[in-house]
């Protein structure tokens, strides 16, 4: 391996070793401020059981809600179901307490996948006026009913202020649609809906939260992200929101206007650990009627894509400029997943096929490096019979590799063509909810790191074989002068370092990458073995 193949690789490493130690490296918790610790204080735990709240005793820190239907019986168990989610809700405040998505599961297997934080709520409202005063209805008990087909409610609150709907309607899918109706509230400038407790974590491995989790919006036609980690304290953007979204690493909880609304403030924070939002919208008279689509489920890109507004981008698909290889890759590699139903086994024929298609290079390549070694006698002559003559030295070279077919830069290209592969694969594997859970082997999950690393070390040991197997032979060395014997020597080294370098790195990556890396070093390893072969 040349000394410019060996600073590709380098390159690589250099730009994961900084990723891990650096970018992914979970921070220390930072304390909630102030306006967090009392609104948790405020928050009211969910209760199964049903309980009377008179109307004199809901009093808000902002302002005094007066309710006109006395003794409503509180209900945190309304449920909407369908065979992918089931979503309950309280009638105190009229919000959404628990989402279960029935496809997925947490780390036992057998508990669904919740995407609402313990003890939380989301969807909360708070009404503003044109005298600057604030009605908070998280505690305000609301009437509600039911349709026949358990797939609509609507909750009515009714107070000396004006008449308060909030309507839910599941879909067959992670839709709901939700609507929010205000009546006789003459004074009404403005309204907020917050997402409260923010969104749950489901995985086991929270290494890389601060950077995966994210509150994710279109402002302007702009994407906006702003990572947990960036959440040390309240951000708040403005502009007309197309939609907005609290991520974890594989699911989210959006919002997306009716594009009639004007949903124009975005605040951007952090509860317990969790990256929330709430969403501040402009209302015009005393008679008002929004509509949103709300998607709660997994990040899945064919799903968002849909909606055709540009919510797929939620997904993580690496670098902006590396996002069409990516989209090349998903498709491929769903493609081979309809017919193979292994992700496993999917990833080493997509390693098969894209050595295949790399393979007149890699051969190129690799015959170019072992005949270089080769005619190692004929470089040292002319350079010692013109050693004072650098410019005829470098005509006579290049006669010498044209003679022999040999391209000095050739080792470098197969390993600058794999850095754009790895870095469109690192995003796609690591963030698929289709390798999510994922098992193949020893591997419980394609998506997260090996947990005994016999897969990166595997990935080394053949990394190290390729390495030796590209070495000089015997014949080559004492052909050489003492600065070539001295520039093998300092190969040599990196034959032993890279691959130990490389252990340290992608044993913190998600073995699905790992098991792609192996497999192309395994299928070069042979490749190189055959090649020495035949010519030295």
């Amino acid at each position: 391996m040349d000394k410019k193949t060996l600073l590709a690789v380098l390159l690589i490493l250099v730009v994961f070793w900084i990723s891990s130690e650096f970018i992914w490296k979970k921070k220390k918790p930072i304390q909630q401020t102030q306006q967090q610790t009392t609104e948790k204080a405020l928050d009211i735990s969910n209760q199964t059981a049903k309980t009377s709240i008179p109307a004199e005793q809901i009093l808000e820190n902002e302002n005094e809600i007066i309710i006109l239907d006395d003794n409503i019986d509180i209900n945190n168990n309304i449920v909407l179901e369908n065979e992918l989610i089931r979503i309950s809700f309280s009638n105190q405040g009229a919000v959404i307490n628990s989402i279960q998505l029935k496809e997925f599961f947490m780390n036992d297997k057998e508990s669904f996948v919740e995407l609402v934080n313990e003890n939380g709520k989301i969807l909360n409202t708070k009404l503003n006026d044109t005298a600057g005063n604030i009605s908070n209805y998280s505690t305000v008990p609301f009437q509600y009913e039911i349709n026949e087909a358990g797939r609509k409610i609507t909750f009515i609150s009714n107070t000396e202020k004006g008449t308060y709907k909030k309507i839910f309607i599941l879909s067959d899918d992670y839709e709901i649609f939700m609507e929010t109706q205000f009546n006789g509230f003459e004074n009404l400038s403005s309204y907020e809906i917050d997402f409260g407790s923010g969104i749950a974590d489901t995985e086991e491995y929270l290494k890389m939260k601060n950077r995966e989790y994210a509150v994710i919006s279109q402002i302007d036609n702009d994407y906006n992200k702003i990572a947990l980690s960036k959440l040390k304290e309240e951000r708040r953007v403005s502009g007309s929101i197309d939609w907005a979204a609290v991520r974890s690493k594989y699911f989210t909880m959006a919002i997306m206007p009716n594009e009639l609304i004007e949903m124009n403030k975005l605040s951007a924070y952090k509860f317990d650990e969790s990256p929330t939002m709430k969403l501040s919208v402009s209302t015009i008279g005393s008679q008002i009627n929004h509509k949103y689509n709300l998607y709660m489920g997994p990040l899945d890109y064919g799903r968002l894509k849909e909606y055709n507004n540009g919510i797929e981008n939620i997904v993580e698909m690496g670098p902006k400029f590396l996002q069409p290889i990516s989209k090349i890759f998903h498709w491929f590699l769903s493609f081979l997943y309809g017919f193979i139903p292994s992700w496993g086994l999917v990833i080493i024929i997509f390693s098969i096929i894209l050595k295949t298609l790399l393979y007149p290079l890699t051969h190129k390549s690799f015959e170019s490096t072992t005949k270089m070694q080769k005619i190692q006698p004929l470089t040292k002559e002319l350079q010692a019979k013109y050693k004072g003559d650098p410019q005829k030295m470098n005509v006579e070279l290049k006669k010498l590799y044209k003679e022999h077919g040999v391209n000095p830069l050739g080792g470098c290209l197969p390993m600058l063509l794999q850095m754009p592969v790895i870095f469109a694969l690192y995003p796609l594997l690591r963030y698929s909810i289709s390798l999510r859970q994922a098992s193949f082997g020893w591997l419980p999950d394609l998506s997260e790191p090996d947990p005994i690393w016999a897969l990166p070390i595997l990935m080394a040991v053949f990394m190290f074989v390729q390495q030796k197997l590209m070495a000089p032979s015997k014949a080559s060395l004492d052909g050489m002068d003492d600065k070539q014997k001295a520039q093998q020597q300092s190969q040599k080294m990196m034959m032993y370092f890279m691959p130990i370098m490389m252990f340290f790195i992608f044993k913190g990556l998600s073995s699905g990458l790992v098991l792609y890396w192996t497999v192309f070093s395994i299928i070069g390893s042979a490749q190189q073995y055959f090649i020495k072969k035949k010519f030295m």
